[in-house]
Parts: structure tokens; sequence; C-alpha cells
């Protein structure tokens, strides 16, 4: 049986940073579904947007279909999807978000829709706590319910409402690694094998220094016994695979897995040891700290200010991951931010990708064993 590929991508963009990203992640989803269509696996494959441009794209150049929203009449995540799936899977779907995937191989998207097809009554997701990718077969496990309005936590809600069984992707750098953010589209224009339009899109000149630090940090990375600081959202399936690729001792400092899922990512509900560490020696001293004891140091940053109370946009949290402080209207973020880029270690900001696929990618790329 073949399943319906559903992939979203769209929202709104208004600063640069964000606009970079976006349209980053636009040819990333016209590259991903042009593979999905030509896997045979799939059929049909659809593309949700609230974009015109990006629906007339992927019809020309891949032959999905395009349904394309009104982006005025404001956007749910899941009342959308459960339109999709009603109109197009009758028979059971899988759903990407348009940063994702980027990195399966062939025969991980193969295993993706086996494992869904192996697993007829049950949801395949690739992080059952904080989804980017999932599928089913049983498709009144996702209609009846009413699901969030955001893709992370929807295996959770379906599992809770509906009783299905969870199963878990094997966490492999290609189900693992989304692009959500600038850090992560620095890590994907490393990658060797990238298609030339996104490596195009990629390319920003602001973006200079973080990708300078990103290279320092990827250097030690491949050193001898280096030691290697790791601060967030950190599951034990990165501490895992950097042990087997790397010669680094680790020290991981790891809170807050699921924040978003569990709705604790709203300023006062997330709790971080490092975080009340910085308020009370200051920015300054807690990096003077890290480069006494890690020689880079990669920090899931939203735990942080989620701690902090720091009620960011899209674009200052962007901003923080390419050390733009000024662009940053809270103080204490903006401190944070301004304190990583003068520490004496290379600093690699960024969000929950980071501190689990985005760094094994970095070691990766760095020429170690046990690489993709």
């Amino acid at each position: 049986m073949v399943l319906t590929a559903i992939v979203f991508e769209g929202g709104p963009y208004t600063g640069p940073v964000e606009t970079w990203v976006a349209r980053v992640r636009e040819e990333m989803t016209i590259a991903l579904l042009a593979r999905l269509s030509a896997s045979g696996n799939f059929d049909p494959v659809v593309l949700c947007t609230d974009r015109p441009h990006l629906g007339r794209r992927a019809e020309q150049e891949t032959g999905a279909i395009s349904e394309v929203s009104d982006a005025s009449s404001g956007f749910h995540f899941g009342r959308r999807l459960q339109e999709a799936v009603h109109t197009h899977a009758p028979r059971g779907f899988i759903y990407l978000s348009g940063g994702s995937g980027q990195l399966m191989t062939a025969a991980e998207v193969q295993s993706f829709a086996q494992a869904i097809h192996d697993n007829p009554e049950s949801m395949v997701a690739n992080n059952i706590y904080s989804a980017d990718m999932f599928g089913t077969l049983n498709v009144r496990a996702v209609l009846d319910p009413s699901l969030p309005d955001q893709d992370n936590s929807v295996p959770m809600v379906v599992a809770a409402e509906s009783g299905v069984h969870l199963v878990p992707l094997a966490p492999t750098l290609g189900t693992g690694f989304d692009v959500d953010t600038p850090t992560d589209v620095l890590i994907l224009s490393e990658f060797p094998k990238l298609d030339p339009r996104i490596r195009a899109a990629a390319a920003w000149e602001p973006a200079c220094l973080a990708r300078d630090r990103l290279k320092r940090a990827q250097a030690i990375l491949a050193g001898e016994l280096t030691e290697i600081a790791l601060i967030g959202r950190v599951p034990p399936s990165t501490v895992a695979a950097l042990n087997e690729q790397t010669r680094c001792r680790l020290r991981v400092f790891s809170e807050e897995r699921g924040m978003r899922s569990f709705g604790r990512d709203r300023p006062g509900i997330a709790r971080s040891l490092i975080g009340r560490f910085v308020e009370a020696a200051g920015a300054r001293e807690f990096f003077g700290h890290l480069s006494w004891c890690a020689q880079a140091v990669f920090i899931d940053t939203r735990v942080i200010f989620a701690h902090m109370g720091a009620v960011l946009g899209q674009e200052e949290r962007f901003a923080s991951d390419l050390f733009m402080d000024e662009r940053i209207g809270d103080r204490g973020a903006a401190e944070f931010v301004r304190e990583a880029r003068e520490a004496e270690i290379p600093v690699i900001l960024g969000g929950h990708s980071l501190v689990s696929a985005g760094v094994r990618v970095v070691a990766g790329l760095a020429g170690m064993r046990a690489a993709w």
C-alpha cells in the first residue's frame, strides 16, 4: 500500500534573518518533495503552505499537489493536518516539516514507510516527545481528537486521546536533524552532498561570524581528548553517538527535554539550573567558568531564555544564534549573547536541534569514524 506524503512549510517572516532562513527552507522543501516523489513509496505527495509562490514551484518542479491556504485567515496546525489527511490520505500518511528529512538516505525513507506498514494501529515518529515527522495507517486516530496547533506534540496527543501506541524511529542523523534556526542552516550548508540551490541560499554574509565559530568548534571536536560542553535539551542518543564518533571528553548538562511539547517554553514555566547560575553570577562570569573547563560549547539557548522570562520574537531568537545582540530587545538575553560572542572559546548558540542531531552532524563533518 502506497502512503500519502504530506509536507508543511510556511508561516510569516519579517526581519532579514527570518527571511534568510525561510528562503533556505523553501529550497529544502522543494528538494524534499522531489525526493519523496521519486522514492516510489508515496502517492500523492502534498504540500500545505500559505505561500502561493512556493505552491507553484512545488507543482511545476516536483509534480506535488499544492494546497495553498489564506495566510490572513490564521493557521492552526492540527486542524490543517486533519483537512489534508481527510482529503488526500484515507489509507495512511507520513507527515514531515519542510525543514526536516534533508539528510535522510533513501534507505531511511524506505524504513520510515515500512515501519508504518509494520505497525498499522500505531503512530511512528522520529521523536515521540517532540516530533518533526510522523505517520500512521490509523487515520481515525488523527481525525478524531482535537490536535494541537504545532506539530511537535501531535504524537503524544494522539496517544493520549486515541490510545494508539507510539513507535520511535531509530535516532539517526537523517531522522533527527531538522533545520529550524540559523545555526541549523550553517551546519547543513557544510554537508558535501547538499543540493546546490540550498547551498546558494545558505550563503549569507551577515552569518560569517557564527560560521567562523562553528568551524573552530568543529576543529576542536576532531581533536584528541578535547573538552566539549553540551547544554540544553540534550538527548541520551546524542551523548552515546558522540562517544562513538569522537575522542572528546563530554561535559553534559541536559534539562527541560520536551519543553515545547509539555508547554514549558512559556516565560516563568521553564526551570534551568544553568539559567539560574547565569542570573546569579552574570553572563561574563558564566562564560569565564565555561572557558575554564571546556574548549568549545554548544548551547540550546531556548531553555535559558525561557527560564529568564525573555519574551523574544522569532527574529530576535534567530539573531541570537548569529551573535547579533543589538537586535535583541530583552537586556538579559542580549547580554548573554554578547558575552557568548566575546568568550575565549568558540560558543555555538542555537535551539534543540543543535544539541541533538546538529552537533552529531558537526562531528561527522569533521571526518570522524561512524559518520553517517
